[in-house]
């Protein structure tokens, strides 16, 4: 059986030391534990992270230079884990080398939807494989959740609510080129897409309310699906504490999703009047069987490499990567439009962040 030798471009937290669980939590250690892959070569801009990487993982072919790298390890295998605002030439640069059959990019995909059609059209030209880092389409949890709304566990869907109180980019991240919308609501853009399709139109709202960074600190879009299906976001950097929830809400209960663990409500009669036929009905926890846990990044390496010899495809590709980055872009859309619909396909290709600043909505100011 053939094994992969994989390169891994960004030897950071998602690199290598994420480390949240008892399972394998980052790329490099999802590679140690894949049976058919071996990981060959680490590259990074800084010395210190890269020779801990190489001494943890007992990897020698370190570089800083990542086309250096390309030309002399040849990689069948390349994942990029740096800042998005790399991706888009890191990606292009992997796919043009004739070793390459696979790529896997973190999230988000770009900074722009230009960007990733840029992305998509190399990968296809060369014939590479194109994997986009949405780790939550590998999710165990995540998944339930699928598996309860397709099995009508809480009826038609109607409604999705989801919050995300605390996230980046703060004094220890870059905010030089992504804001919150972009580095953690974007998980739930794509899962918006995953659980109600395609969206038809949104209506957002990015705003630089306190914090000093040329960013949004507060995001808001109200969405309208094809499938029918409503939604309503909000992403904030306006809170000491980290609080994310997503909610599908249907016509016979809710599906809720916090810390990344589902709870079913089911709506069960609570109050019935002979009489007058007055009914009422509430919400109750319903028992569920929980799935085993399993690391989001061995499995997306493995439905990679079975989508390699021709034996699956991948969930999370080019294009589906492409589709939450064009919701993000279409939320900076509407905000420079006074707050107005955007109808899909958005028109904004460029980065909505640059358009903000260059409209004076985003400003460097005094910390």
């Amino acid at each position: 059986m053939t094994t992969y030798r994989v390169a891994l471009i960004g030897t950071g937290r998602v690199g290598y030391q994420f480390n949240f669980s008892d399972l394998p939590d980052n790329h490099a250690e999802a590679i140690g534990a894949h049976p058919r892959c071996a990981l060959v070569a680490g590259v990074n801009r800084g010395r210190d992270k890269l020779v801990d990487f190489g001494q943890r993982f007992d990897v020698s072919a370190l570089y800083h230079d990542y086309r250096q790298m390309l030309r002399e390890v040849a990689p069948d295998i390349c994942i990029i884990t740096t800042h998005p605002q790399h991706h888009a030439e890191m990606v292009t640069a992997c796919a043009a080398e004739p070793t390459t059959q696979a790529i896997i990019c973190e999230k988000p995909m770009a900074l722009s939807t230009e960007e990733c059609d840029a992305m998509i059209d190399a990968c296809q030209r060369a014939d590479v494989l194109l994997q986009i880092n949405h780790n939550r389409r590998w999710h165990p949890e995540w998944n339930l959740a699928k598996h309860l709304l397709d099995e009508g566990a809480i009826g038609r869907l109607n409604h999705i609510y989801c919050y995300m109180d605390g996230v980046k980019p703060a004094p220890w991240w870059t905010s030089e080129f992504e804001g919150p919308l972009l580095h953690d609501a974007t998980h739930y853009m794509d899962l918006l897409d995953y659980f109600a399709g395609s969206v038809d139109w949104l209506c957002g709202l990015a705003e630089q309310r306190r914090r000093p960074w040329a960013v949004e600190d507060f995001a808001f879009a109200f969405m309208k699906f094809k499938s029918g299906v409503s939604a309503l976001l909000h992403s904030t950097e306006l809170t000491e504490y980290t609080d994310h929830a997503f909610e599908l809400r249907g016509e016979k209960g809710i599906i809720r999703i916090q810390g990344e663990q589902v709870q079913l409500l089911q709506s069960q009669l609570a109050l019935s009047e002979p009489d007058s036929g007055f009914e009422w009905s509430r919400l109750r926890e319903s028992p569920i069987d929980r799935p085993p846990a399993a690391s989001t990044y061995v499995e997306a390496l493995e439905e990679l490499i079975n989508a390699l010899e021709g034996n699956a495809s991948l969930r999370s590709d080019g294009r589906v990567g492409r589709r939450s980055l064009e919701m993000v872009q279409a939320v900076y859309q509407s905000q420079l439009a006074g707050n107005r619909p955007v109808h899909f396909p958005a028109d904004l290709k460029t980065s909505g962040i640059d358009a903000l600043r260059q409209s004076s909505h985003f400003v460097e100011r005094k910390a």
